[in-house]
């Protein structure tokens, strides 16, 4: 009997599920956190696979299936996919089971939306203040070109007056 795309793509790894995140640790390759539906939707479709023979190239298509995947730092096999929302969300996840998020690669994009930058006092929009310099006051007049349109405008007028 031939051996399934799931098991081929997780041998030698080990899998924790730790409530709403899941843990794939690679001997010597790395970690990858994911959520545990989406785990699970991954693992049903790769256990209904026949695997390739080819170890790495069933472990990149399994970790593909992956939605959500946030990897350590350091890890050669694959790295943090998805939206940055699924991202955040996964990443807030982690922290609230006491992850340290400094070990993991986290796209910069979703660090903003757990941590939206703060706006600093310097930052402030100003307002539009119109103060020209005694050397920006040049009398020279600036010469602009009409546009020249490409558009018949009286087909444009005719259907607003409809």
């Amino acid at each position: 009997m031939s051996m399934s795309l799931l098991d081929s793509a997780l041998r030698r790894a080990q899998i924790r599920k730790a409530g709403e995140i899941t843990l794939i640790i690679f001997d010597g390759l790395g970690a990858v956190a994911t959520d545990t539906l989406g785990f699970r939707s991954a693992e049903r479709w790769a256990f209904s696979r026949i695997s390739s023979g080819n170890i790495v190239r069933d472990r990149s298509t399994f970790l593909e299936r992956l939605e959500t995947a946030i990897v350590r730092r350091g890890t050669s096999i694959t790295t943090s996919h998805g939206t940055s929302r699924g991202l955040a969300g996964l990443a807030k996840k982690m922290k609230q089971a006491g992850y340290n998020l400094s070990e993991w690669t986290i796209p910069q994009a979703a660090k903003d939306i757990l941590d939206p930058p703060e706006e600093k006092k310097g930052d402030e929009p100003e307002e539009a203040v119109c103060e020209a310099d005694a050397e920006d006051d040049d009398p020279t007049p600036i010469e602009v070109d009409r546009r020249k349109d490409t558009l018949d405008r009286r087909s444009i007028d005719r259907s607003l007056k409809d």
